[in-house]
């Protein structure tokens, strides 16, 4: 955990994973062990889609290359 000060109060800083749902809600991975009905603030980091070349391997054909 870290402490971090942005405009205004302290905060710790906690790193989770969590998966989004088909509403948009986040569903943490692990539960927080700190005081409940607290606001918080969230900083969400999403993969960037990479764009696939074609001329590269699929995963079954570099694996067939080890065989």
């Amino acid at each position: 955990m870290k402490t971090v000060s942005l405009i205004g109060e302290p905060m710790k800083a906690i790193k989770v994973m969590a998966t989004i749902d088909e509403q948009g809600q986040l569903t943490l991975d692990r539960s927080l062990i700190m005081d409940k009905n607290s606001r918080v603030e969230v900083i969400v980091l999403i993969p960037e889609e990479t764009e696939i070349d074609e001329d590269d391997k699929s995963k079954e054909a570099i694996i067939e290359d080890f065989r």
